[in-house]
């Protein structure tokens, strides 16, 4: 073999190796982005840190918070210990914190099927900068699986699927706030 021939699948490897390591980036950065949650893909059409208040409501009760200097404060229950992280999570899995699934919408969409008659709970939430900045989230029954829930906004006829960490995050708020009382 001369030096040539070594040069020449020296040379070759060289390209290879520089086609792969371009391929593989370009195709990482599609996936990335595919996969991130969007603002457009989530129930608010909001990002996390443009919601200024929340309100959760269920079985008559209601703890509220708001954001201040960046931190969720609880404001009632009065005395409620109700950490700003989970309020925190429990906002990001209204907006692009985290992907909804859009099971049906239109105005003929049978609320009765979703559990959306009768709402199990409600979330209020005030937007920032949005046109009728506050909007009502209804919580309806969990999916045939059991794995997420239905939710719907009050000002719109899509019907969306949501993560049942939801549930969990509203169970875990409305246990410390009735430890307040």
């Amino acid at each position: 073999m001369t030096w040539r021939r070594v040069g020449a699948i020296y040379l070759v490897l060289a390209a290879l190796a520089a086609s792969f390591a371009l391929v593989e980036r370009t195709s990482l950065t599609v996936e990335q982005t595919a996969d991130a949650p969007t603002v457009e893909r989530s129930l608010l059409g909001a990002e996390p840190e443009s919601v200024k208040a929340v309100t959760f409501w269920r079985d008559g009760e209601r703890v509220s918070a708001e954001r201040e200097g960046g931190r969720w404060r609880v404001l009632a229950p009065a005395g409620a210990e109700i950490t700003p992280d989970l309020i925190a999570a429990a906002v990001a899995t209204l907006t692009a914190g985290q992907v909804s699934e859009v099971m049906a919408e239109g105005p003929n969409v049978d609320l009765e099927a979703f559990g959306l008659a009768a709402p199990s709970s409600e979330v209020e939430v005030t937007i920032d900068g949005q046109p009728g900045a506050k909007v009502r989230v209804l919580l309806g029954s969990h999916n045939p699986t059991k794995t997420a829930l239905y939710a719907k906004r009050d000002d719109a006829p899509t019907v969306y699927l949501v993560g049942l960490n939801l549930r969990y995050y509203q169970d875990l708020i409305f246990e410390a706030a009735a430890g307040a009382g």
